[in-house]
């Protein structure tokens, strides 16, 4: 087949896969089904609310409650997590655009990959998580990065301030949303204003600002560890939302604290008996299936992209990439759901990687190269191999956001043709 064969069917691919979870995710969460759309568990912890006080992770279940109050919750909460897909996707693919990469298979493996586009909208999972708002925050950050790239002298400065702007209003208002935003997405947002502060060296706040930002995050998430709760004022909190969303989430004991609501007076022991279920579940062997199956198709993007050598040495590129990643890691110790932890650095890890392809560093040498060679990859013709074998993880598997069960490692496509 030609170019232009490969060309067309490359633009169908791509259409597809986003086309048809957008219209899946939209009849889903805007339907009348008696079901409810999602996990319960998080449906719960997006109505935490402030009703018994201050406390951790209220402050959009406060902005719902006020908003819709008495009228019912839930149906608003649908409606918004839809929203919030179509956001991320668009920001995602726009960020793509900016990148200048022009690769239709990067963006396709980059849709496909465990816990991306793809698989968000094929099964409601992971972008109706509060981690998703953490990954359109990042992704929008990345744009702020590539229009200050890209813009005038002039306008640099302009730019710039909006980007910090952003930073230092939104990041304490997103430790407000979930306390685990310090661990989530934080790092890597960092990193980007780091490297940002290093490209521009005449510009000695930002190396300043850099450690405010870290300031202001540590007291937000100071502060929610302080206001912790406890059981009394879960139940508060769970009294005060409407009967008819008490009834959805819990029919049979519409009056007792449930789900993550519940969750809230949960202590450190708690905590640790979660991270231990990983282990002796036999589950995280599931994880690491993936964690190695999600590193393939980030192998693959880096390969595609193919940073250059300068002077015969390596571009900075794959350090801050590999860097980018390790700041992430401490994200597992947060909770035993490791399959959303897996998708948000994988996901994260596209948007640097595409993000980082305008950046200075881009073109610079590492003069003390990681231990990682890639090359190899880049001389076998087994590369459009490893591009299929790519696709064909992501389309015949499905990784579960946590709970991981060897019975829901598939794609169930069956369930969804029997809507």
């Amino acid at each position: 087949m030609n170019s232009r064969g490969l060309s067309i069917l490359r633009f169908i691919a791509l259409a597809l896969c986003i086309e048809i979870p957008l219209i899946l995710s939209y009849f889903w969460m805007t339907g009348d089904f008696s079901v409810p759309r999602f996990n319960v568990w998080p449906i719960s912890e997006w109505l935490i609310n402030y009703q018994a006080g201050f406390i951790r992770r209220g402050l959009l279940g406060e902005m719902l409650l006020r908003v819709y109050g008495p009228s019912g919750l839930i149906r608003p909460l649908y409606i918004a997590m839809f929203f919030s897909y179509v956001v991320y996707t668009a920001t995602f693919i726009l960020v793509y655009l900016k990148s200048g990469i022009r690769n239709g298979n990067v963006l396709l493996v980059s849709i496909l990959i465990q816990g991306g586009i793809f698989h968000m909208g094929m099964t409601s999972d992971f972008y109706t998580r509060k981690e998703n708002i953490f990954l359109i925050f990042f992704a929008i950050q990345c744009l702020l990065y590539l229009k200050i790239k890209s813009a005038p002298i002039s306008l640099q400065k302009y730019w710039l301030g909006i980007y910090l702007a952003a930073l230092f209003i939104v990041t304490p208002s997103l430790v407000l949303v979930h306390e685990a935003y310090i661990f989530l997405s934080f790092p890597i947002s960092a990193l980007l204003l780091w490297i940002l502060a290093l490209e521009r060296p005449q510009d000695r706040y930002l190396r300043l600002a850099v450690g405010l930002l870290f300031c202001e995050t540590l007291i937000a998430f100071s502060i929610c560890s302080v206001f912790h709760g406890d059981i009394a004022m879960s139940q508060l909190i769970w009294d005060s939302l409407p009967l008819t969303d008490r009834l959805q989430l819990s029919p049979a004991a519409p009056y007792s604290t449930f789900g993550a609501i519940g969750s809230l007076g949960w202590g450190l022991n708690q905590h640790l008996s979660t991270l231990y279920g990983v282990v002796s579940s036999g589950g995280i062997f599931i994880w690491i299936f993936f964690a190695f199956g999600n590193a393939m198709v980030l192998t693959y993007i880096y390969i595609a992209i193919d940073p250059p050598k300068i002077n015969g040495f390596p571009s900075q590129y794959l350090r801050w990439i590999l860097i980018g990643f390790l700041v992430l890691i401490p994200m597992f110790l947060v909770g035993s759901d490791w399959g959303r932890w897996i998708a948000s650095i994988s996901n994260q890890l596209i948007l640097l990687m595409f993000t980082l392809h305008q950046s200075d560093l881009f073109f610079k040498p590492d003069m003390n190269p990681m231990p990682i060679r890639f090359s190899l990859f880049g001389r076998l013709r087994s590369r459009a191999f490893l591009f299929w074998l790519c696709v064909a993880y992501g389309l015949i598997f499905q990784m579960p956001e946590c709970c991981a069960d060897p019975r829901t490692i598939f794609a169930p496509y069956m369930r969804l043709l029997s809507f």
